[in-house]
């Protein structure tokens, strides 16, 4: 049975819903864990950062939700990528074969790749250019707020794990026929346009020093990405079962 145009907006309304929730009770049990998820996040900065200021008297209350919410938002990451990816596959046809569980096992595991990848070799690196650079303005060892600094490493580690799912997304993408290994190859220039873009755009800093840490891995990506594309593209399995290969 075909589903409406409302029907599809009211299972997404309600897939949403669920995704809130889930971020929701993820969070409200991270505050039970926030002092350790704040040792967590400062330990980048330990041999940079001396001490951290709080200017407010309720920061201090923003920091600790900020800091669950993010955790949160990490935690959740696997049911809301079911609830997406269960959305999409009634898109695909019976002969693509797509599995929703397939799709969330690896996107949950790009997402944790990306993050660790952003904790461990980007944020020290972007952390230490930066308060030199900011030392060196000033002349005198550089303070920052600790809700400035949460919001700057959350901000960097889930771009981190954003920017690891552009395989996945080639690999999707091909499977429903909306893209082309051709299409990606030929597009290569644009494409790294854009990722310079969209790395400008999701980088939580304005320098060129973070923006290009995450624009060279982007590339990267990029590359597995039409790799991926290709052997999608050439084997396809027709309604006989046979598999064939599909010339560009």
């Amino acid at each position: 049975m075909r589903m409406t145009v409302t029907d599809h907006l009211e299972e997404l309304r309600w897939r949403i819903i669920r995704c809130i929730i889930y971020i929701v009770a993820a969070s409200a049990v991270s505050l039970f864990f926030t002092e350790q998820i704040l040792n967590i996040i400062k330990f980048p900065s330990k041999d940079i950062i001396e001490n951290f200021l709080i200017l407010k008297p309720a920061e201090s209350i923003a920091i600790y939700v900020k800091t669950a919410f993010f955790a949160g938002l990490a935690v959740a990451a696997l049911p809301v990528f079911y609830e997406l990816f269960a959305f999409i596959k009634p898109a695909a046809s019976k002969e693509q074969n797509i599995s929703a569980i397939k799709w969330v096992i690896s996107a949950f595991i790009l997402f944790i790749s990306g993050i660790l990848f952003a904790y461990f070799l980007v944020l020290p690196k972007a952390i230490s250019f930066l308060m030199g650079l900011s030392q060196g303005l000033t002349g005198t060892p550089s303070q920052i707020t600790l809700t400035s600094y949460v919001s700057f490493v959350c901000a960097l580690v889930f771009c981190g794990g954003i920017i690891f799912q552009i395989p996945l997304m080639a690999y999707i993408l091909t499977k429903l026929d909306l893209i082309t290994p051709k299409l990606l190859a030929g597009k290569r220039k644009e494409a790294y346009f854009a990722l310079c873009v969209a790395a400008a755009v999701i980088t939580p800093t304005t320098d060129a020093f973070s923006m290009a840490l995450f624009v060279v891995p982007m590339i990267l990506l990029y590359e597995i990405g039409v790799i991926i594309s290709k052997t999608v593209y050439k084997k396809r399995i027709v309604p006989g079962g046979e598999v064939y290969e599909q010339k560009n």
